[in-house]
Order: structure tokens, then sequence, then C-alpha cells
């Protein structure tokens, strides 16, 4: 009899002790991923507080294409960074000629001309991929397509 309780104390302590180990590991997820996208805002903040600085200077966004000799471009991420950066090119020598995106029918979307990343993609001078975040995923993905420079967002911005 004693020994059946033990076993029966036993294993409550043992499944205790897993659900103990389950609860923190979910919660540790849980803050991961909350740390992430903590990380990806301020990265969003401090890029859109410079690109706004450059534009209280009469700076755009255009001088970094031009120096680089790119003359048509297309703008990968038809989100809302994608639509700043159209924005701030529209009265530019610079041509966007195409978007892309993973979901062409994005609403957001200030383009005619959007293509999957898995599409056939035109010619053009370079890539600038706006969710820069992924930005190295995203260009292992369209190096293999494209021989145009990927370029990120980030790094347009920065060097201005």
């Amino acid at each position: 009899m004693k020994r059946n309780g033990f076993i029966a104390f036993f294993i409550i302590i043992l499944g205790n002790l897993m659900a103990i180990k389950l609860i923190d590991r979910y919660w540790k997820r849980k803050l991961q991923i909350s740390q992430w996208h903590i990380n990806r805002f301020q990265d969003h903040y401090w890029l859109l507080n410079h690109w706004l600085e450059l534009k209280n200077e009469g700076k755009s966004v255009a001088s970094y294409f031009e120096d680089m000799g790119y003359k048509h471009i297309a703008v990968y991420g038809m989100a809302e960074l994608g639509n700043r950066l159209m924005e701030d090119l529209e009265k530019s020598s610079i041509q966007i000629d195409y978007g892309i995106d993973r979901d062409i029918s994005c609403s957001i979307a200030r383009i005619d001309e959007v293509y999957y990343p898995d599409d056939e993609l035109p010619e053009t001078d370079a890539i600038i991929v706006t969710p820069y975040s992924m930005f190295d995923e995203i260009k292992e993905l369209l190096e293999r397509k494209v021989k145009c420079p990927i370029i990120s967002l980030e790094e347009v911005i920065w060097s201005v």
C-alpha cells in the first residue's frame, strides 16, 4: 500500500514538474517574440526618425540612387515603408519599375505592377528591400533570380 502511494506521489510530482517546464518554455517563447517585435519597432523608429531628419534638411533618398547611377529600381515590400519610399521618389528622376511582394493583392500598395518573389522579374538597376529586418533571407531568395544589386532600405536611408 505504501509503495502504491509513493508511486502515485512520484507521478504527481513528475507531472507537475513537466507542466512547470512546459509553462516556462511557453512564456520564454512569448517573451522572445515580444522582444523581437520591440526591437523591430525600435529599429523602425530610428530609421523613420533619420529619414524625417533628411526630409527636414531638404534631402531625399533619390540622391543615393543618383550617386550610385541607378535610374530604374524595383521595390520589394509594398507595405508602409515601400509606400514612403515611393512617395519620396515621386518628384525625382528615379523610376520605380515595379514592386515585389508575397501578397500582390496588398490593398495599400500604390503601384500597379506587382510581382510575386517567385515570378520572372524584369530587369532593373537595383531592387530595394523595405522589410529590412528580413533582408538576408529576401536577398538570398532574389539573388537566384536577378543579376542587379539587392539593397536594404536601411542602407539607403543611413547612406544619405
